[in-house]
């Protein structure tokens, strides 16, 4: 709906007023109202959540039903409250306190949730609130990307790019609050994977703070702690890593254990790290990976790759009490550069899972021509 500005005189402005309901309407719902009637400000069409035919929770569906019609239909977040209030039959108050304290939000906090072109903060935070409607909820925002041209932020995209750039906007306005990093946990675990890794693939050292680098290999590794009020882990990795990821390039997914008294990981061959890349979402350039703990069974999945077994995968990992020994990062003297017997080696030390996955992925390169590296 195309919005225009106009003038009015004092007379017509505190006759407005009048009519108008304190923090919920705007000029616009009350000129509405006085000239078509209660209800048709917002038409007679069906929305999404409506259209899903699925039982969801009330708050979840308002919620929704706010957003589709601040970014699809234009209106202001006031308006579309007073609309969903009427389309319910419950007071403007009630809707309000849905998407503020039912979420732990401001309603600053939810402007600037809405204002992000791509909206992915707030699809973050609804899936964390609402953890049983995950797909319901996916769906939906891809509903709103794919009628982009209908989308209407309240910050334009330029601007809002600009917020963020400054810092007006912060990352975590976009998205629940997360646990502070901490940096020298994070490197003592990346070591302990490399001093562990190197009995099979040599000298290794440290580059940056994520990069494990071997001979013949790169291994990039992501750590979180585990979020017990989500069930949930969270990595997130830049564009500048997976664009132009080789065959050289593992994902090491490292993280806390669900019962905090210890920690894992999961490598990821080249061809694994590139389909979770493909399938998980992109914000801002950087692949969101988040894996849950689904209540209904207690497995944990990765809610884009379900079909990734990964309690098979998961290998613990045991702080190195020896990290500071000058000696830990040099060359064995034994030469393990060769890359057929870093390969050899690598699938001694596997699963039979695993020897069977890499078994079929050196099959496929034979067959196109390649060679196994």
């Amino acid at each position: 709906m195309e919005l225009y500005t106009i003038e009015v005189d004092e007379k017509i402005f505190n006759y407005l007023k009048q009519k108008a309901e304190p923090f919920v309407d705007t000029p616009n719902t009350v000129l509405h109202r006085l000239l078509f009637g209660k209800g048709s400000i917002y038409g007679n069409s069906k929305i999404f959540v409506h259209r899903t035919n699925q039982n969801i929770p009330k708050a979840l569906s308002q919620i929704l039903e706010v957003i589709e019609l601040v970014i699809q239909k234009g209106h202001s977040r006031p308006e579309a409250t007073k609309i969903v209030a009427e389309r319910n039959g419950t007071a403007p108050e009630t809707v309000i306190d849905k998407y503020c304290r039912q979420l732990g939000k401001t309603a600053n906090e939810v402007d600037i949730l809405l204002s992000d072109p791509e909206l992915k903060g707030f699809q973050l935070v609804l899936t964390n609130k609402f953890t049983n409607h995950e797909e319901m909820i996916t769906s939906f925002f891809n509903s709103l990307v794919k009628e982009e041209g209908k989308m209407n932020p309240i910050i334009p995209r330029r601007e809002f790019d600009q917020l963020y750039s400054l810092g007006e906007i912060k990352r975590d306005d976009l998205s629940s609050d997360r646990k502070k990093r901490d940096t020298a946990l994070e490197s003592v675990l990346k070591k302990s994977l490399g001093k562990r890794l190197q009995e099979q693939l040599g000298h290794f050292t440290l580059r940056g703070q994520s990069q494990l680098m071997f001979n013949n290999a790169i291994f990039l590794c992501k750590y979180s702690s585990f979020h017990d009020d989500q069930s949930r882990w969270f990595w997130g990795v830049s564009k500048s890593y997976w664009h132009n990821w080789k065959q050289t390039d593992h994902l090491v997914l490292i993280l806390e254990n669900a019962d905090k008294n210890g920690y894992s990981y999961i490598i990821l061959t080249p061809d694994e790290s590139k389909h979770l890349f493909s399938v998980c979402s992109d914000s801002r350039g950087e692949k969101k990976i988040n894996m849950r703990i689904y209540a209904d069974d207690n497995v944990t999945r990765l809610p884009e790759w379900k079909d990734f077994d990964v309690e098979s995968r998961l290998k613990p990992l045991e702080l190195q009490s020896c990290l500071d020994n000058p000696t830990m990062d040099l060359a064995p003297q034994e030469d393990k550069s060769d890359p057929v017997q870093v390969y050899l080696r690598l699938f001694a030390s596997a699963s039979p899972e695993e020897q069977k996955r890499m078994l079929k992925e050196l099959m496929e390169r034979v067959a196109d021509g390649t060679q196994a590296k």
